[in-house]
């Protein structure tokens, strides 16, 4: 059960019960720059059911700010992939023309070689030459380059990473994300997402283990898309098992749009299988799930 506090005085964002409120605030906060905190409300209102096309739209956009003001790889990624959901998802032509048109002068933007990413780099370097042993300072040095400028340096430079520590789940992930946006090579992308999502969350103390959980559901999530457009539909039921486990596991930190991307692949395949209902009775009695539900709550159909 949620539990809202009665002092308003006391909150440090408006009552979660009224998301217009809360995506005004969160819009208000990116306008001043409050970046940071316009992304944990916008999670805020997503972890508590208030995701919507607007709040994805505006979380994309804080990500790309940060990504300006930063220059770290993460948050391009992030921006790409908030981007995406609008692109790939979204029923509402204006908003997708808008992410297409942002996401497009994103990667032109990134495509360029600036001050910032060599300083970040360079002193990335060095960290490596004290610590040649450390599998974080190889991430670091993989983080702090964009994989759309060299792919193979930021590949190499994780590849260290997972030598020194052989269930590094974030930079498994970011080696296969790579050969799958960058490289266009989703057959070794598959490789990396099938070897991470074996990992138990906790077995990886590079990284927090509720970040290892959406790491794995995301490798999860990519590969039920890439199943899906090789016509492997029985691979993708599959993941879905493994996913619902893991939702179930870690319920208290995972929302329905954690999976989403899943969710819209199962319900596809199951369609292809012409197993539909046979998969709305399997998810009710093995995990206690109402899957049509949440795929009307997801605006999947």
């Amino acid at each position: 059960m949620n539990m809202i506090s009665k002092n308003k005085k006391k909150s440090k964002y408006p009552d979660l019960l009224d998301p217009a409120a809360g995506l005004r605030k969160a819009r208000r906060l990116f306008r001043r720059n409050r970046l940071h905190e316009a992304e944990q409300l916008i999670l805020k209102l997503k972890h508590h059911g208030y995701g919507s096309d607007e709040t994805e739209f505006l979380l994309a956009r804080v990500y790309d700010k940060i990504s300006i003001l930063t220059s770290d790889i993460e948050y391009e990624m992030k921006a790409g992939e908030s981007y995406d959901e609008i692109i790939d998802y979204s029923q509402k032509k204006r908003l997708v023309k808008k992410a297409q048109r942002l996401k497009e002068k994103m990667l032109k933007r990134i495509s360029l070689l600036n001050d910032p990413e060599h300083r970040a780099h360079h002193k990335a370097d060095q960290f490596i030459k004290q610590e040649p042993q450390s599998p974080k300072a190889w991430f670091m040095l993989g983080a702090n380059f964009s994989a759309y400028k060299d792919p193979h340096f930021v590949i190499n430079a994780f590849e260290n990473a997972v030598s020194l520590h052989k269930n590094y789940i974030q930079a498994l992930f970011r080696i296969g994300y790579i050969y799958q946006f960058n490289l266009n090579n989703p057959g070794t992308a598959m490789k990396y997402y099938l070897r991470l999502i074996k990992i138990p969350p906790y077995e990886d103390p590079m990284e927090p283990e509720s970040a290892n959980v959406r790491t794995i559901l995301d490798a999860c999530n990519e590969l039920t898309e890439l199943y899906v457009s090789m016509n492997k539909y029985e691979k993708v039921l599959s993941v879905y098992d493994h996913v619902l486990k893991i939702y179930r596991t870690y319920n208290d930190i995972c929302t329905p749009y954690d999976i989403k991307k899943t969710l819209a692949a199962t319900w596809s395949a199951a369609m292809k299988l012409d197993r539909y209902r046979a998969l709305l009775n399997y998810s009710r009695k093995n995990h206690h799930i109402e899957f049509e539900s949440l795929l009307n709550e997801l605006g999947i159909i």
